[in-house]
């Protein structure tokens, strides 16, 4: 799925579609009305929806909702308004061009995350249970991972060979005996860090084939959410 983020500001541009990609969402960043409808007319993509600031004199945020609707080519798109404004007039002008939600300033990522996330629950065609981009880091970077399983007493340590927002897989630094790590086993605090930020989510087992363990995680919370997204986004962007 592929939205369009017009927003004015660079470092919310980007923030959002690091938001959006931990929904599985590639977003298509642009600074104006403009370069929204270069992206549109040379990008051979599908845009699915966007997300517009409408309050950005550069972006020109309604008078770009009206031309998407009026183009053959993005009239059935949806659009979530990132703006100040809550007052009756615009929220009944926003409805009348078919928006179908609100991300209300000022901007924080983990209020975003959540508001997206709502939104996007009710989106017509978002697979809930979509096929996650995987990515693999750079070799030399050597992304170090640890964990403990339930009544076994050592540290279970490895490196990343690649990551998604489903889960992750590893290869163990030291060999671990089958019947620890057989798929199914629940690990209730797999430790790493990225960007020199900690991440501590939980996961099970899906697959052990000698030194390398793949492992599904459970639900991200907000916080490692965002932090995985800026680290795929930047992956698939260089």
């Amino acid at each position: 799925m592929n939205f369009l983020v017009v927003e004015g500001l660079e470092e919310i541009r980007k923030s959002l579609c690091y938001v959006l990609l931990a929904m599985g969402i590639v977003g298509t960043p642009a600074s104006s009305k403009t370069e929204a409808l270069k992206q549109i007319q040379e990008k051979d993509i599908v845009f699915n929806g966007a997300v517009v600031d409408i309050d950005s004199k550069d972006v020109e945020g309604i008078s770009l909702i009206k031309e998407l609707k009026q183009n053959t080519k993005t009239k059935n798109i949806q659009i979530i308004v990132h703006t100040i404004q809550s007052n009756r007039e615009i929220v009944g002008q926003m409805m009348e061009l078919g928006v179908i939600g609100y991300l209300l300033k000022p901007y924080k990522d983990a209020r975003a995350y959540v508001k997206l996330k709502n939104i996007l629950q009710n989106f017509e065609g978002q697979d809930l249970k979509r096929k996650h981009i995987r990515v693999k880091p750079d070799p030399e970077a050597l992304l170090r991972i640890h964990f403990r399983i339930t009544g076994y007493p050592h540290l279970i340590s490895g490196k990343i060979i690649d990551i998604s927002f489903g889960g992750i897989a590893l290869e163990l630094f030291t060999p671990v005996e089958e019947k620890i790590l057989k798929p199914g086993v629940y690990i209730h605090r797999i430790e790493f860090t990225l960007y020199s930020k900690d991440l501590s989510p939980a996961g099970i087992i899906v697959i052990k084939r000698e030194k390398i363990l793949a492992i599904r995680f459970e639900p991200l919370s907000s916080h490692d959410s965002i932090i995985l997204s800026k680290y795929i986004y930047k992956q698939i962007s260089s």
